[in-house]
């Protein structure tokens, strides 16, 4: 659920800064990449379900 939570909020974030942005191409794309970075880095950490960490779930 935590996961899910914090998805759906960070593409919130992400659909802010491409509005404030909107007249800057390049920039959008500047920031596309460096938000897609820091939520591959930081979903990770978000805590999962309490049975199985996301390591073991992915191990089928």
């Amino acid at each position: 659920m935590g996961k899910i939570a914090f998805t759906v909020l960070w593409a919130g974030v992400l659909i802010a800064v491409n509005r404030v942005l909107e007249h800057a191409i390049w920039a959008q794309y500047l920031a596309i990449f460096v938000l897609a970075g820091i939520y591959a880095f930081t979903v990770d950490k978000v805590p999962g379900p309490r049975g199985k960490s996301s390591r073991e779930s992915s191990r089928v």
